[in-house]
This record gives structure tokens, C-alpha cells and sequence, in this order.
């Protein structure tokens, strides 16, 4: 008997290995998030470089100071830097535009503040009140210094802050501290006051209130030293 042969074994197409596949799709959408992450963490650096104040001239600057530094102040009853001619500070105000203190032939009275200062937010519309009261002698001028600049600390920025208490004295940027280090400056706010010739007549820290400012600038005005 002639035996039939066994059927033949039908053998399953082998489906198509879809890993490779799997896997680079993968690797593609994890590139694209990545670089979303990237294009966002991005973005983020830049706004919060400029919220540091990168290229912002009333947050950023270097003075240039020429001239012989005062000594550090200590007391106002016996100050050496009386007498001293102010070193003249070149710079830039806010809006980026040059500036200048030095002696130039008028009396002025300059205030340096740090925004993040608790006593320089409760001085700046003590002494612009006094501005507007119209308390300021004529011929003596008002100009103050914005430094110890610091993203990191309250208030900022000062220019905003500065805007928000109506200040109208002109505005000299000293963002690296050079000017305060070059007035002998030890606390804020911080007075400085000098005659035409720029010689120092008086240095003062803390709150003044609006009989001192009235003593100095008409101190200033008649050319007598202030007291």
C-alpha cells in the first residue's frame, strides 16, 4: 500500500520586527521634547536675564571715578573728608543718558539709596515732599545715586520704584558700588554735600528729616558750612 505523504507543514509568515521602529519613534519624540524643554528653559534665561537687569541701563553701569577717594565716613562732628574735593563720577541715569557729579560751579546736595534699604524707602518721600514743598534754596541743586543694586533683594528694580514715589532728582546708576566706594560711604541713605567747587561740606547717613535737609541746602545756598 503506498503510503501518502504527510502534508506539508504550513509555516506562518514571520511578522515584521516593529521594534527598531518602536524604539526610534522613541528617541524622535524625546529629541522634540527635549528641544521644546530647551527652547523653553531658553526663553526663561533670557526674560529672567533681563529681569536681572542685562542691557537695562537703570539697573546696569559702571561710574568712573576720577580723583581722590573720600575716607570712609564714621562721624559727621568730625569729618575728615570736609574740605576734600568731591572725586567727580561719570556714568549714566536711567534712561541712559550720561552723567555727571562733580563740582560744576553750583551747590548740591547728592542722596544715595539702595532700593532694597528699609530707611531709604521711608526717606526718598520724606525728601521729595520737601522738593515739592519747594524747600530746596534756589541755586543748590539735588541729584542722587542709585547703588548697592540687587535683583535677589526686595524692591527691585529701582528705577520702578523710584517712578512709584514721583522722584524728579536726576538719577546717576552705580550699579558696581563704585560711586558709594568713592564717597566713603558706610550706611544708607547716605548725604553728601558740596559747594561749587566741589569741595565737600558735609557727609550724613540715615534719615534725615526736613529741618536737616533745610540746614544743609540753605547751608549750601549762602556758602557756609553746614552744621
Amino acid at each position: 500500500m503506498t503510503r501518502s505523504s504527510p502534508p506539508a507543514t504550513r509555516r506562518r509568515a514571520a511578522k515584521p520586527n516593529r521594534t527598531p521602529i518602536v524604539v526610534l519613534a522613541a528617541v524622535v519624540a524625546a529629541v522634540l521634547i527635549a528641544l521644546g524643554v530647551a527652547l523653553a528653559v531658553g526663553g526663561g534665561s533670557d526674560d529672567t536675564a533681563d529681569n536681572a537687569g542685562n542691557g537695562d541701563p537703570a539697573t546696569t553701569g559702571t561710574v568712573t571715578v576720577s580723583g581722590e577717594a573720600l575716607p570712609e565716613f564714621a562721624d559727621s562732628a568730625n569729618d575728615p573728608a570736609v574740605g576734600m574735593t568731591l572725586p567727580t563720577l561719570d556714568g549714566h541715569d536711567q534712561s541712559g543718558a550720561p552723567m555727571t557729579i562733580s563740582g560744576d560751579g553750583r551747590p548740591t546736595m547728592i542722596m544715595f539709596v539702595a532700593h532694597w534699604c528699609p530707611h531709604c524707602q521711608r526717606e526718598v518721600p520724606v525728601v521729595q515732599r520737601w522738593v515739592d514743598d519747594g524747600r530746596l534754596p534756589e541755586g543748590v541743586d539735588l541729584v542722587s545715586v542709585s547703588t548697592a543694586i540687587d535683583p535677589s533683594r526686595p524692591n527691585y528694580p529701582p528705577d520702578a520704584w523710584l517712578a512709584d514715589e514721583g522722584w524728579t532728582a536726576p538719577v546717576l546708576v552705580d550699579a558696581d558700588n563704585s560711586a558709594a566706594a568713592a564717597v566713603g560711604l558706610s550706611a544708607y541713605p547716605f548725604f553728601v554735600a558740596i559747594d561749587g567747587d566741589g569741595r565737600v561740606v558735609l557727609r550724613a547717613s540715615g534719615e534725615l528729616t526736613t529741618d536737616q535737609l533745610d540746614n544743609i541746602a540753605s547751608s549750601l545756598a549762602q556758602g557756609a558750612p553746614a552744621q
